[in-house]
């Protein structure tokens, strides 16, 4: 159904490029705007006769010989297949036919136009609560965000996986996003969109053979992200990638964009792209709660003397760090082997463990450390 407002200008528009008078009638053969504004809202036969009868064009040779109808030319106004209403030009049927072709062509492609603007608006608004939903509801209602998805045309099923971009420029982010963007391995089931004024945000889709994307998803995401890195470094512009977790399931979106807020809010390193893979030891310590371990270790904590408490953080801290490598985490904390392995035993011993012949034991160790060492 032609919107009136919408017609209006049409005509206005139409009208700068030609003398003759040109109507646009509705659904119901009414008038609903025309260069003659006492035309408008009068009934137009012909016009009825096109959108409710099978001519697409009927010529009027005399004033009147349809009810208020002048002479000239009526054409269908075809969008996508559907009758949406009628231009009419009027003069003689042979002298503006061309006129009133080229009307119609102007009319129909300027519609078409404006309704595109109206859908990429509609899309871009529903767009926009959805990465609300995905970025900020920890529970969200799984059928209004999958109906969401389904208009955005975003398949669920697909595995996708969070890349957090932090430009050390935000008035950039929208560039940077455009670069994105084009990389040959960008995607339409790719979800992407700038957050905050400082971030963007894409949920890049892997392929469907889950053992590849586990063991290549860092050469997947370099190779993605190629063009829009060398882009960064011509414009001499610093950027810090974070990346998230697998997930198939929306309602699962909000948890994998919180893993990368937490690299970016607590992983301090040179590189810059950051993986949660990479980190997750420390995510799920940071996951204990306190009380749970003071509950545990309340008494180690009080009888220990400060001296050993400081020895065995540094000491179990670097053997952490390194594998438990005893060779590197005597390097890391510039000790002697030697040295480093009489306290370490002196910790063994202290605590009747050992973590080479037990692993249970080495967490032992870990937990004790997470309490020393908060």
């Amino acid at each position: 159904m032609l919107d009136v407002a919408l017609a209006r200008k049409l005509i206005e528009r139409v009208t700068e490029y030609t003398s003759y008078n040109v109507n646009i009638m509705d659904e119901n053969g009414v008038i609903i705007a025309s260069r003659n504004p006492e035309r408008i809202g009068s009934f137009h036969e012909a016009a009825y006769q096109v959108l409710h009868g099978k001519k697409d064009i009927i010529n009027v040779e005399f004033d009147d010989e349809y009810p208020g109808v002048l002479r000239g030319i009526n054409m269908v106004i075809d969008i996508d297949g559907e009758r949406e209403g009628v231009v009419g030009v009027t003069g003689d049927p042979e002298e503006i036919r061309p006129v009133a072709l080229i009307m119609k062509m102007a009319i129909e492609t300027m519609i078409k136009y404006e309704n595109q603007k109206l859908q990429s608006l509609r899309r871009q608004t529903r767009k926009e609560r959805f990465a609300e939903i995905l970025t900020h509801e920890e529970k969200p209602d799984p059928n209004y965000i999958r109906e969401l998805a389904k208009e955005l045309k975003y398949r669920e099923d697909l595995i996708r996986i969070p890349i957090l971009c932090q430009p050390s420029r935000p008035r950039f982010l929208g560039s940077l996003l455009e670069k994105i963007k084009n990389s040959d391995s960008h995607s339409s089931e790719d979800i992407s969109f700038i957050l905050e004024d400082k971030y963007i945000l894409i949920f890049k889709t892997l392929a469907p053979s889950v053992a590849n994307n586990f063991s290549d998803y860092k050469y997947i995401i370099a190779d993605y992200l190629r063009n829009a890195l060398r882009w960064l470094r011509e414009e001499e512009l610093g950027c810090r990638f974070f990346v998230g977790t697998f997930q198939n399931n929306l309602t699962q979106y909000y948890y994998a964009y919180r893993h990368c807020r937490w690299l970016l809010e607590n992983i301090r390193t040179e590189h810059s792209t950051v993986y949660f893979y990479d980190h997750v030891g420390q995510y799920m310590q940071r996951l204990i709660q306190k009380n749970e371990l003071q509950q545990i270790f309340n008494v180690f904590g009080g009888n220990l003397t400060a001296d050993f408490k400081k020895d065995y953080c540094t000491l179990i801290g670097s053997l952490l760090e390194n594998d438990f490598n005893i060779t590197t985490a005597a390097k890391q904390t510039f000790m002697h082997k030697n040295t480093f392995v009489y306290r370490y035993n002196k910790i063994r011993d202290m605590l009747n463990v050992n973590p080479q012949a037990s692993s249970w034991e080495k967490w032992l160790l870990l937990y004790l450390y997470f309490y020393l060492n908060p």
